[in-house]
């Protein structure tokens, strides 16, 4: 079994000149990353870091943050990865979940404890053999911690080179902060396989056009920008990476066929995975063609089931929460083996996603176990109005929420974005598509979603909106 930094030494040795890492300012060979890695691990050590110990690591998205991430595995830590730009309160959140022994930032290595980690193993045998803590988005309450394993990144590399057909001479961009781990990956990978990894300490569509890279991973909010660039330049559409992989929100048809028609030489692919589960599925360009609407078929490396509440298998076509067996699993929440037992079953794992697979073996998302609003006695999953809400022309974007009413007790509420069309053009639509008690009965119009800083949708925001009922509000009830 693999340390990624062993996986990416075994690379330095291979190709020690070519580029590793750059950004704005520096740029790195394999030799010289692997260099820097090392005085970095040496720093640590002189300060008194141990094995085993967790470092929060706070840097702008840069080569540093990079060569210093793979420091603290070399020196046998587990890191902590924060966003540079987290105010003190979200940084005490996250503290409060799991202090960390060590604070690194640009300008200093602070020690905070020498009180070992409590943390959940359960693929490996020692504490030593984790590598990263990460955080739950938060969107809909607290954030949970968790933490992985080297074994489930690393034995996922090569079927990542796979599916994306990425080879050594592919050039990596990096548009979001790597404490998304969706963003993390695709730099490790990289860096694993030879490749060169660009990274952008902020996301501009300029700077994702001129750094002629091949390959990225972005959220479906980056490709709106990306699009409105190009109206007016052109000329630049060829300097996009020609492989772009969407991860988070489910795109919208809508926006994949704008981004066909500005892209023609692109190709676009989503896919669907979690912090528990690694990535599961992948909807290349040419499934997204017949099957817009699922999230595509499994990766070969990963074993679907679906199961109903009992525990029993669902047939084709069922509902029910989705469980995949997978190399990629998480070893558990933080102080939390509740839910933890509760994410495992027979040695697969979920994320509590409520899923349908179809008689092809494609995937749809019906939403999660959590998200379920109970309206006129009925269920209503938010993930299936939101996505309803989405095919219909003019909806940009859509969030879908249980909303407290003195009479009904819960009500279905939507707050969308809307282009060209009014909110009762959407409504009728609507009404065409599903059942009276699953249609909104609150409404909020908003001209934009607030985004956290991984690039999401902000949903604990926008439900506060709900409550405050403030603005453009209608209340159809």
């Amino acid at each position: 079994m693999k340390r990624i930094e062993e996986l990416i030494f075994n690379q330095c040795q291979q190709t020690p000149d070519g580029l590793a890492l750059s950004d704005s300012i520096s740029k790195l060979s394999y030799s010289q990353m692997w260099d820097c890695v090392c005085k970095a691990e040496k720093q640590l050590q002189e300060k008194g870091m141990e094995k085993g110990e967790i470092v929060a690591l706070s840097m702008p998205n840069n080569v540093e943050a990079v060569v210093s991430f793979l420091a603290i595995l070399k020196a046998g830590g587990i890191v902590m990865l924060l966003h540079n730009e987290l105010t003190e309160a979200e940084v005490d959140t996250y503290f409060s979940i799991q202090s960390p022994n060590w604070l690194w930032n640009t300008s200093s290595l602070t020690n905070i404890t020498k009180e070992k980690p409590a943390l959940p193993v359960r693929q490996v045998n020692a504490l030593s053999d984790l590598f990263l803590f990460g955080f739950t988005s938060g969107s809909t309450g607290r954030p949970k911690g968790f933490v992985k394993s080297h074994y489930s990144w690393s034995s996922s590399f090569q079927e990542w080179s796979d599916i994306f057909s990425l080879e050594q001479h592919d050039k990596v961009l990096v548009p979001l902060h790597i404490s998304y781990s969706a963003q993390l990956y695709p730099v490790l990978h990289a860096l694993c396989s030879g490749m060169h990894a660009i990274m952008l300490e902020s996301f501009t569509p300029s700077a994702v056009f001129n750094k002629e890279a091949s390959c990225m991973s972005i959220t479906p909010a980056l490709i709106s920008p990306l699009l409105r660039y190009v109206q007016s330049r052109p000329k630049e559409k060829r300097l996009l990476p020609k492989t772009v992989i969407s991860v988070g929100n489910k795109l919208s048809p809508s926006v994949r066929k704008k981004f066909s028609q500005a892209f023609p030489n692109a190709y676009l692919y989503e896919y669907y995975g979690s912090s528990e589960m690694g990535f599961v599925t992948v909807l290349s360009p040419h499934t997204a063609e017949t099957l817009p609407h699922t999230v595509g078929y499994p990766v070969d490396s990963v074993d679907v089931l679906i199961l109903n509440k009992r525990g029993k298998e669902v047939e084709k076509g069922d509902k029910g929460t989705l469980f995949v067996k997978t190399t990629q699993a998480f070893e558990g929440f933080v102080k939390d083996s509740e839910e933890t037992n509760r994410s495992f079953f027979n040695g697969y794992v979920t994320s509590h996603d409520i899923a349908v697979q179809l008689q092809d073996g494609s995937i749809t998302i019906v939403g999660r176990d959590k998200n379920v609003i109970k309206s006129s006695g009925s269920l209503v999953y938010a993930e299936e109005i939101e996505e309803l809400l989405l095919q219909i022309p003019g909806v940009s974007e859509a969030a879908v929420f249980s909303v407290v009413d003195a009479e009904r007790s819960e009500v279905v509420g939507a707050a969308i974005v809307l282009e060209n069309v009014s909110l009762s053009d959407v409504r009728q639509a609507l009404t065409k598509r599903v059942s009276a008690y699953k249609i909104p009965r609150v409404w909020r119009v908003l001209t934009s979603f607030p985004r956290m800083k991984n690039g999401k949708i902000d949903k604990a925001t926008i439900y506060s909106y709900f409550a405050e009922k403030e603005g453009k509000t209608y209340d159809f009830i």
